[in-house]
């Protein structure tokens, strides 16, 4: 009888000591989640290179679907009106029967530096964001000078963006300097296909699209002559992307 009770005994206190050893070991998990939610390397919604990233992203996409709905550029500057629409022409000849002239002749170029215009502004403030957002949770910031680029390349848009980002807390100081992205379109290849239409265009005052489908079934093109122009629609038929542009070639005279 003795030993059992001692048994019983043993046994409630082995019990006890491991829910002791349950609750403290929560207690320290929880002071270490704590600690990690005031400390630099928190969650994800307040590291630099998430918030920057995400912002700079949305920013080029809104960019690069101006590009292609303007035929490269942020604002038509030399287009025809249809359907209520502006399309940006690329190639154009103000005279009759002789073919157009490649307006902008290094396409791709200007459409990276007017990607660059055109979201250089956003871009300073995704990082104001990013220094507010820190700051409200009582961290120091220290930002230094922005250098980016904007490259198109198959398949997608790359943003090489480097900018020094110190953020300092009780926990020690984190640092950042890469925030480069890469966000996925096509419009490097519809530039492509709109530079071959150019060059036959300018050359032929004629774009034998239907052939080129064959050739090239990824893409649906589309023309509309209309008004002495033609009206194109390069049209990936993987995302559904488009890249839209007018052309002025050997035009007809009126009431010929």
């Amino acid at each position: 009888m003795v030993n059992k009770k001692m048994g019983v005994g043993t046994k409630g206190q082995v019990a006890i000591f491991f829910m002791v050893s349950i609750v403290i070991v929560a207690m320290i998990l929880l002071s270490f989640l704590l600690l990690g939610e005031t400390g630099v390397d928190r969650a994800d919604n307040l590291d630099p290179r998430t918030i920057v990233r995400g912002c700079v992203s949305d920013l080029v996409k809104d960019s690069v679907d101006k590009m292609m709905r303007n035929g490269g550029e942020a604002v038509p500057s030399q287009a025809i009106l249809y359907e209520g629409e502006e399309w940006n022409y690329l190639c154009y000849q103000a005279d009759f029967y002789q073919g157009c002239y490649n307006i902008h002749p290094m396409l791709e170029l200007r459409i990276e530096s007017e990607i660059k215009e055109d979201i250089s502004g956003g871009v300073e403030s995704c990082f104001d964001r990013m220094r507010e957002s820190f700051r409200d949770e009582g961290f120091d910031v220290e930002i230094g000078v922005m250098s980016f680029s904007v490259d198109l390349l198959p398949g997608y848009v790359k943003v090489d963006l480097s900018r020094q980002v110190d953020i300092s807390g009780d926990m020690g100081t984190q640092s950042s300097k890469d925030f480069g992205i890469e966000v996925v379109s096509p419009i490097y290849d519809l530039v492509s296909v709109a530079r071959d239409v150019v060059n036959s265009e300018s050359q032929f005052c004629n774009f034998e699209y239907n052939g080129y489908m064959l050739l090239y079934p990824r893409y649906d093109i589309r023309r509309i002559d209309y008004s002495g122009s033609k009206i194109y629609r390069l049209i990936d038929r993987r995302s559904g992307d488009e890249f839209r542009f007018a052309v002025r070639s050997c035009a007809f005279a009126p009431g010929i």
